[in-house]
Formats: structure tokens, C-alpha cells, sequence
């Protein structure tokens, strides 16, 4: 089987192959975007939970790490 290389705009040649991998990876654009997507949903849910909990008094802190502690012994 003959090789063909494929000069680049660089005067650089690429194999068949590599040309291929250029395609593979460019098919992954909308799984990257997806996953991306979902990142920045969760940084907004973060950001609003940390906002929320800026809002409680030292009472409701301290009756939420008692409950977490309690929970996080019985997972245990």
C-alpha cells in the first residue's frame, strides 16, 4: 500500500493517518461542548448554593455540620 503525504499550508506533509486523527478529533467537538455544558450548569449550582449559604446565621451552620456529622457516621 502506498502512502500519500498531503502538504499543509506550511509546507509541511501529513500521512493519510494523521489526517485521519485530525478528523477524529474534530468529531469530538460536540461531546467536549456537551461536557462543557454540563461543567458550567454545575458551577452555577455551586455558585448559588455558596451564595445561599452566605446567607445563614451561625445557628443554622452549626445545626447543618452537626446533621452532616451525624449522617456521615452512620455512612460508616
Amino acid at each position: 500500500m502506498v502512502k500519500s503525504m498531503t502538504n499543509t499550508h506550511d509546507g509541511e506533509t501529513r500521512t493519510p493517518e494523521q489526517i485521519a486523527e485530525l478528523f477524529a478529533i474534530a468529531g469530538r467537538e460536540i461531546k467536549a461542548i456537551d461536557q462543557l455544558t454540563g461543567c458550567v450548569a454545575q458551577l452555577h449550582e455551586v455558585q448559588a448554593a455558596k451564595a445561599e449559604l452566605a446567607t445563614l446565621t451561625p445557628a443554622e451552620v452549626r445545626a447543618a455540620l452537626e446533621f452532616r456529622r451525624g449522617t456521615i457516621g452512620e455512612a460508616q
